[in-house]
């Protein structure tokens, strides 16, 4: 083993005998649902911590190690900074020795800052700040005048940033289409006026007075200037204003009079959306549509970086551009440099080309470096953050990644394993927190947890090479591998033109053309291909948006027309983006299933004085614990940790007051219901029948190992898909008309026993007569597709076309660069199904 040492594992759940200054050695390890597990780690070495998801992978890397090395960090602060931690926010470990600092790259705190981009993240657009502010003006035929600085390239400072839309790339703009959604209806239904947002709805009646007609009247139906003056204000027209209201306490009734002119409701709007603070501003955002920033172009920047040119191009044209053309575009300015542009450029340049290359290598080439964070997959966004990592070149850290080859195609995780070796011969200790059988088995050690997923897991099953692992009886995922070609099992549904196809003419999208896209109705349907070869474009703009346009009665954008709509009533859209943007969001309340328990302990006789299920909100005044609002944390500033949640002591972290504490149902007050997983919950509440059936759900999904009140901003992409997925199964079970659902990279974050559970549910889909279309890497859940649409032949300009399509055995015989892959698996009508 390379840079680990020679280790011997002895039996399961032990290491080597005796301490060792190679190890990281923890013991009688408690996070979560770990059980008392003793590990040893050996350092200088990748390895892998595998098992079935809900394992205790995270519980061991992220929430003990990498926690620890955290809290640790923080003891070195004063004392007023350490007495907000208790003992409860220490992992519940017994002794942790060995450990090295650690730097983590995670997907449940993936940081998706609509204000970063794929430039601001890895660092390259501040190397090309620098490259500008400092070549541009040694450039012969220069035309600007002044003297330029790397902060007038940086969309975060004051002096490079667009002033129109001052840095925030989009102009947010109430749309009258929002405000009164219902022309049908009187003013007075429409939202913004009828829940008292509105300052200006108290003189509405004085308004319409002004205009000689009757609020009653349907929006439609009123005069022109009246719906103008509403939605647009009274131009600086002064009118007669009144306010009538009474004061119940004193039986008076008050009148306020005045004359002035009104803003609008346009207006009024902008002005509170742009003076709310950050959680505030959701108030407005359904009253807004948004739109790129037409000064900037929707890059945030200012005159500067839009108009000083280095090699004919501005810093915008550059960062506008995708990360293969930037690395051409740096060498035609290395090759081009004059004798004053050397002098800086010989250290600038070889840097700048060298970061690009590295996106290149974790398959990154095909994006915009103006791409923002939000719109990053889960795999695109993590490998961006490994890329700023891997370049600070540091030595004797532990690396912590959390599968860092989530959305890689298999063709690209050899690039992405050079670099996690370069990263241990560099003298750094990896940590892979992985379900991936092909990076798993080129770790250097394994360790194995389960055997299954919640309080069925917790336990260390062994610890070894990835050979040893593979011979293990225990192991569930030492049988994939040991077998590599395993393929996941489906009862076998080859199209049929009975059961009818959906065409998609002439489509258009990104970098996608195609005469004709055709989809098996009623079957599963993969597409396949490199990043960036335009499987996204297809699942989304041209598939979803323009079947949901034609189901709408509207004209798809992205296609001249579709054929074989009659099989279809309704889209849902399951992807990956997060469930909510605060940490009140969770899976409980998220699929409504808290709502139906939070009513069962309301009609318990114990919670007769608490009023009505509202009591037991976390998210609401009243059974709450006031000091934390119900997050049973307080959010710390702990200087270079940045935002940090530490345990309420008001609540001991318990979320509630205790007259609330104090109900009980089925022997569980409702903070332990909260802290209990999906398929605890299951167990317990086995009615009413829809809460039944949205645990049931989750469960199937393989979201069983989670809690319910965990926060949603610390779930996965690829848990944050399932939970849709859960949701948009019960629809399809009881729903009658058939449905489109599509699904981008489901398998991301899945072992391959979740997968095939996955699987399950896809199939149960497919009996209930619906469509299911996915977008995948993985060709182990692509081989048992019934049909599969491959694309490529490569990324962005050089990819967009389908060059394959059929059943597995069939594109595995053609070319591209998923084919050989396919191919491995041994495909044809003689080993379907397959399986492990």
């Amino acid at each position: 083993m390379k840079g680990g040492g020679s280790m011997k594992v002895t039996a399961a759940g032990t290491g080597p005998a005796g301490p060792s200054p190679d190890c990281i050695e923890a013991t009688g390890v408690r996070t979560h649902n770990l059980r008392g597990v003793d590990v040893r780690i050996p350092h200088r070495a990748v390895v892998a911590f595998t098992g079935v998801s809900g394992s205790g992978k995270s519980s061991l890397v992220i929430d003990t190690l990498h926690a620890e090395a955290q809290l640790r960090y923080v003891e070195g602060f004063d004392p007023y900074v350490r007495k907000f931690l208790t003992p409860r926010d220490r992992p519940r470990v017994d002794r942790v020795r060995g450990l090295t600092a650690t730097l983590a790259v995670d997907q449940r705190n993936a940081g998706r800052n609509p204000n970063s981009t794929l430039g601001t993240l890895t660092g390259v657009e501040a190397y090309l700040g620098l490259v500008f502010a400092r070549l541009a003006p040694l450039a012969t035929g220069r035309t600007w005048t002044g003297p330029l600085h790397p902060a007038q390239f940086d969309p975060q400072a004051r002096d490079g940033i667009c002033w129109t839309c001052v840095g925030a790339r989009e102009i947010a703009e109430a749309d009258p289409d929002l405000i009164v959604p219902r022309p049908d209806l009187p003013l007075t239904e429409s939202p913004w006026f009828g829940r008292n947002q509105s300052n200006e709805a108290a003189f509405l009646p004085s308004l319409a007075e002004h205009h000689g007609t009757d609020l009653a009247r349907p929006w439609r139906d009123q005069p022109e200037g009246f719906r103008r003056a509403v939605l647009h204000g009274t131009g600086g027209e002064q009118i007669d204003l009144v306010v009538t209201g009474r004061n119940d306490r004193k039986h008076t009734e008050l009148t306020y009079r005045t004359r002035r002119a009104l803003d609008g409701a346009v207006a009024e709007i902008e002005r509170f959306y742009a003076a709310a603070g950050d959680e505030t501003k959701q108030v407005y955002v359904p009253f807004l549509r948004r739109r790129e920033c037409p000064a900037c172009g929707g890059t945030g920047l200012g005159e500067i970086a839009r108009t000083v040119t280095l090699l004919d191009r501005t810093f915008r044209d550059v960062v506008r551009s995708r990360v293969r053309e930037v690395r051409d575009w740096i060498d035609a300015v290395g090759a081009g440099l004059n004798e004053a542009q050397r002098e800086v450029g010989h250290v600038l340049v070889p840097e700048l080309r060298d970061r690009l290359d590295l996106l290149i290598r974790l398959g990154l080439a095909h994006l915009e470096l103006s791409r923002t964070a939000p719109t990053l997959s889960g795999g695109e966004l993590q490998r961006a953050r490994l890329s700023a990592q891997i370049s600070t070149a540091l030595t004797g850290l532990t690396y912590v990644f959390d599968e860092p080859g989530a959305g890689l195609h298999p063709a690209d995780k050899d690039h992405l394993f050079e670099l996690l070796r370069e990263l241990r011969d560099a003298g750094n200790t990896v940590l892979l927190v992985e379900h991936d059988p092909d990076l798993i088995a080129r770790a250097d050690w394994v360790v194995d947890l389960g055997p299954g997923g919640g309080r069925d897991g917790g336990r260390l099953i062994a610890t070894g090479p990835p050979g040893e692992i593979a011979r293990h009886p225990r192991s569930v995922t030492g049988r994939y591998l040991s077998s590599p070609h395993y393929r996941l099992r489906r009862a076998e549904r080859a199209p049929d033109d009975a059961a009818g196809w959906l065409v998609l003419h002439d489509a258009a999208a990104h970098n996608v053309t195609a005469r004709e896209i055709r989809i098996p109705l009623n079957r599963l349907t993969c597409l396949t291909g490199i990043s960036g070869s335009g499987k996204s474009s297809v699942l989304n703009p041209i598939l979803a948006d323009s079947v949901a346009a034609a189901l709408a009665g509207k004209p798809p954008v992205t296609v001249e027309r579709i054929s074989g709509l009659a099989g279809l009533r309704w889209v849902s859209v399951v992807d990956q983006t997060p469930i909510g943007r605060t940490p009140r969001s969770c899976p409980g309340t998220y699929t409504k299933a808290f709502d139906l328990i939070r009513q069962l302990f309301a009609d318990t006789g114990q919670a007769s004085g608490l009023g009505n299920a509202s009591a037991f909100s976390f998210n609401s005044p009243g059974g709450r614990c006031e000091t934390c609002q119900g997050l049973g944390r307080i959010k710390m500033d702990l200087e270079f940790l940045g935002d940090t949640y530490l345990t309420c002591q008001a609540c001991d972290g318990r979320r509630y007051g205790p007259d609330v504490l104090a109900v009980t149902y089925r022997g569980l007050a409702v903070d332990e219901v909260l802290a209990s997983t999906v398929a605890e919950a299951a167990e317990v509440f086995d009615g009413p029948e829809p809460l039944a059936a949205l645990l049931g759900a989750m469960v199937d999904v393989g979201l069983g190992y989670l809690t319910l009140g965990e926060s949603g901003t610390a779930l996965s992409g690829g848990e944050a898909q399932r939970l849709k997925l859960a949701r948009a199964a019960l629809r399809g079970r009881r729903g009658r008309d058939p449905g489109l659902v599509v699904l981008d990279e489901p398998i991301t974050g899945l072992h391959p026993d979740d997968a095939q559970r996955l699987m399950r549910t896809l199939d149960l889909l497919l009996e209930r007569g619906h469509t299911v279309v996915i977008a995948e890497h993985d060709v182990h859940a692509a081989g048992c597709a019934d049909w599969i649409i491959d694309m490529g032949p490569g990324a962005g300009a050089a990819g967009g076309r389908i060059i394959n399509e059929g059943v597995p055995a069939r594109v595995a015989r053609g070319t591209g660069p998923t084919a050989p892959y396919l191919r491995r698996l041994r495909l044809g009508a003689a080993d379907r199904p397959g399986g492990c």
